[in-house]
C-alpha cells in the first residue's frame, strides 16, 4: 500500500471523489436522454428518488433544481416534476 498523500490539484481527474448531488444530477440526465420518461411526464417524487440513490431528499432536490435551470425539468410546487 502507497503511503502518498495526494494533493487535491494532484489527484487524477477520474479518481476526484464526486459529491452526492453531482452523482445524482448525471445518474437522472442519463435516464432522461435514453427516454426513461417521456415529455410532460411526471418524475419521482424526491423522496423516491432520495430512497433509489440512497442519499437525503435535500440531495435529490439539489440535484433537480439544477436540472430545472437548464430547462429540462419542470419542477411545480405542490404538484412534482416534470419533463419538459
Amino acid at each position: 500500500m502507497s503511503d502518498t498523500v495526494w494533493d487535491h490539484a494532484e489527484v487524477p481527474a477520474d479518481r476526484t471523489p464526486q459529491l452526492p448531488s453531482n452523482r445524482v444530477e448525471t445518474s437522472l440526465r442519463e435516464r432522461i436522454n435514453v427516454g426513461k420518461w417521456q415529455s410532460g411526464e411526471r418524475l419521482p417524487r424526491a423522496a423516491e428518488l432520495a430512497a433509489q440513490y440512497e442519499v437525503a431528499r435535500s440531495t435529490v432536490v439539489s440535484a433537480l433544481l439544477r436540472i430545472e435551470a437548464d430547462g429540462h425539468i419542470e419542477i411545480v410546487a405542490n404538484w412534482g416534476t416534470f419533463l419538459k
